[in-house]
């Protein structure tokens, strides 16, 4: 009988603790919605982030953090959301402050997404409506800014220039050789028309760049560019582009083309994207005294497009993507079928830094011997590289990259190196 007892008392003693936590993540909640009531966010968020300490996988207490969060506009709202949708996925309240936090930031395309999900979650009446006034004002709104501008300027140092035209030959007597380079892109775009399912935007682009020595590689180049994109669901978009480029090389005119591109997009949980494309895109080559011959160029590509992205944590970013290519030129021994590969990896760094690695494989084989060569062309195009950007402001970046590749080519004069460094100051309004 002793035995039992002593047995019963012991169980008692370490059972205490666990009543205890219990009775105190209790209190933390009750006062903690006390405070959100009253509308005090400072003693709200307190009790709160105790009772997540207590319980880190408790989806009540991680929502109602991220709602006192929410209220006071504090900037870790957006991750505390995030963490309280990874949670608890199905819960339309989530959903539903997910969506005023992007609204109140005029992100209304990311709004309309986490508003339509709530939705189809079935919530109350009252959540129902209060999510509808919302997508009716987006359907309403101008959507903020219609309009927007870009200017980056800054200088590079290629290895290799003659590379910019590799699928060319190589004019008589131009050897490989490196330069310096100052680059200028300025870019706008403009929305005509959105709503929380439909976006029709348009943009310019103009590219250019000045070689210190090699002035007849000088590249500019002018596009434009029209896009329809509908959401079906938050789960399911598909797209539409046209864009139109015309390109000089030196002081003459080297390539105009334009491309059409129908795809879709994919979003799935854990904010995994997939995107898949065709595009046509047809070609007009210009001869020139530098290019004699370039006319036999002329024809159509062909491309699937498949892409891959997803979130590994709040600060890795996983992508890929495959790339096919069928390019039927004027010219067979031009035309050649192409498979390339890519992945990268962005990490978000402290003090608004970011680095974004990537590779890339490239392995392209033409259907004809050209009249210069012993046997078809096959090449096969290894790169990796490197990019560090600093988000100086919300309107003002600074980017190093780094970029190097090697070609390996069955056909002697195309095996090569080239390694490319990029400095640029960006700019946006």
């Amino acid at each position: 009988m002793f035995r039992k007892l002593v047995l019963l008392g012991t169980l008692c003693c370490l059972s205490t603790p666990v009543f205890a936590s219990e009775a105190d993540f209790e209190k933390r909640m009750a006062r903690g919605a006390v405070a959100l009531d009253a509308g005090d966010f400072v003693n709200a968020q307190a009790e709160y982030r105790e009772a997540v300490k207590e319980r880190p996988t408790d989806p009540e207490a991680a929502l109602y953090l991220a709602v006192a969060l929410n209220r006071a506009n504090d900037p870790e709202t957006e991750s505390a959301l995030k963490t309280a949708l990874r949670l608890d996925p199905n819960n339309p309240r989530i959903n539903l402050e997910l969506g005023t936090f992007f609204y109140n930031r005029k992100m209304f395309e990311e709004s309309g997404d986490y508003l339509e999900s709530m939705l189809a979650l079935k919530p109350d009446s009252e959540m129902r409506e209060a999510a509808q006034k919302y997508l009716d004002n987006i359907r309403g709104k101008s959507a903020g800014k219609r309009w927007g501008a870009s200017l980056s300027g800054g200088m590079q140092y290629d290895s290799n220039v003659t590379l910019a035209t590799d699928r060319s030959l190589l004019p008589v007597g131009t050897d490989r050789m490196g330069d310096w380079k100052g680059i200028v892109n300025f870019g706008l775009n403009g929305v005509a028309y959105l709503d929380s399912r439909q976006e029709l935007t348009g943009s310019y682009s103009l590219y250019q760049t000045l070689h210190f020595n090699l002035h007849d590689f000088n590249i500019t180049q002018n596009a434009f560019d029209v896009s329809y994109k509908h959401r079906f669901s938050p789960l399911y978009s598909a797209k539409l582009s046209s864009s139109f480029e015309s390109t000089s090389l030196g002081d003459k005119p080297f390539v105009n083309g334009f491309s059409i591109t129908p795809g879709l997009q994919l979003a799935f949980a854990n904010g995994i994207n997939i995107g898949l494309d065709y595009r046509f895109h047809k070609s007009y080559f210009k001869n020139s005294d530098t290019y004699p011959t370039n006319t036999d160029r002329n024809g159509v590509i062909h491309s699937i497009l498949l892409n891959y992205r997803q979130p590994l944590s709040e600060t890795f970013i996983l992508r890929g993507g495959y790339t096919f290519d069928s390019e039927l030129a004027d010219l067979t021994a031009w035309s050649s079928n192409t498979h390339t590969g890519t992945a990268g990896l962005t990490v978000l760094l402290p003090y608004s830094l970011m680095l974004d690695i990537n590779g890339e494989t490239v392995a392209r084989k033409y259907d004809e011997i050209l009249a210069e060569a012993a046997e078809i062309r096959s090449d096969t195009t290894l790169s990796g590289g490197a990019a560090l950007i600093w988000q100086i402001s919300s309107l003002l970046s600074l980017s190093l990259d780094h970029k190097y590749s090697k070609n390996s080519s069955n056909i002697d004069g195309y095996s090569n190196t080239r390694g490319v460094t990029t400095i640029m100051l960006n700019g946006r309004y």
